[in-house]
């Protein structure tokens, strides 16, 4: 509508400029808005209103109204999520592809609005005073906690991390209070996991669990930071529970650097260094 009064605006008159001003500003009003009302806002008579209407190819006004409340329907669909596809054996590559990706959007946005900042603070401020700092995932998520590693390295002591069963297990066993655990589960019922967070938790140590709410994972663990379980987490795509595992995560990793005290940037610089020397990117 704004494009259609660009269109026209040299022709109109200076009593239908301040309609157009109106129109163009408030769309949503003008849709609420009666012909006299309009007429009133712009301080111009009713006649006018009309004489506008029609110079922009109307009838009139109720013509006008039917435009912008048209208008507005198809924005508003513009902007709606798109609905989530099932991928299915035989459908086109380029409507699966975007069904990935919606997948995607629909899960990081659900995380963004479900997003515990509170819990995520909780867990930065514990892995900062940490004395040793373990992260244990079996799988993906055994994926996901060796690319956060490097993450909190550089801020965290003695930072290491584990996917296999029996290394977390014998890890367990040498845990003190000092120690903290980060544990990985996109549906937060990995066995081995649980049973070495349980552990991990019996000898004192805080236990993390980066896994859904009311999990085992989420029992086992002394904080927990909630990571909602897709409906595709145990499925091969798309990989939206993975990606909303990373991005929590990632945050976790980014207020650790937040809240880190000063000593830490030393140390934060010298593996920067330590890493660039031989071209390993963090």
């Amino acid at each position: 509508m704004r494009d259609r009064i660009a269109l026209v605006l040299d022709r109109l008159s200076p009593a239908e400029r301040k309609v157009a001003e109106i129109v163009a500003a408030d769309p949503a009003g003008t849709m609420a808005a009666t012909l006299a009302s309009l007429a009133r806002a712009a301080g111009v008579s009713e006649p006018t209103v009309v004489r506008f209407c029609r110079s922009l190819g109307f009838d009139g006004f109720a013509d006008l109204r039917l435009a912008l409340t048209r208008a507005d329907a198809v924005a508003g669909a513009a902007s709606a999520p798109p609905p989530l596809r099932t991928i299915e054996a035989g459908m086109p590559v380029p409507e699966a592809s975007l069904a990935v990706i919606d997948a995607a959007m629909a899960a990081l946005a659900a995380a963004r609005a479900g997003l515990d900042a509170a819990a995520i603070e909780r867990a930065a401020l514990a892995l900062v005073r940490a004395s040793r700092v373990e992260l244990w995932g079996q799988g993906v998520s055994a994926s996901v906690a060796e690319a956060l590693a490097p993450r909190l390295l550089p801020f965290c002591r003695h930072t290491v991390a584990r996917g296999d069963a029996q290394a977390q297990a014998v890890a367990a066993a040498m845990l003190d209070p000092d120690a903290v655990v980060l544990c990985l589960s996109l549906d937060g019922r990995a066995r081995e996991v649980v049973e070495a967070a349980r552990e991990a938790a019996a000898a004192g140590a805080t236990v993390i669990a980066l896994a859904p709410p009311g999990s085992p994972l989420a029992e086992a663990a002394t904080l927990l930071v909630p990571c909602p379980a897709g409906p595709d987490a145990a499925a091969p795509a798309p990989m939206a529970a993975r990606l909303v595992q990373f991005a929590i995560g990632d945050a976790i990793c980014v207020a650790t650097a937040l809240l880190a005290p000063h000593s830490a940037a030393g140390r934060a610089a010298r593996v920067t260094a330590a890493l660039e020397s031989r071209k390993i990117r963090p």
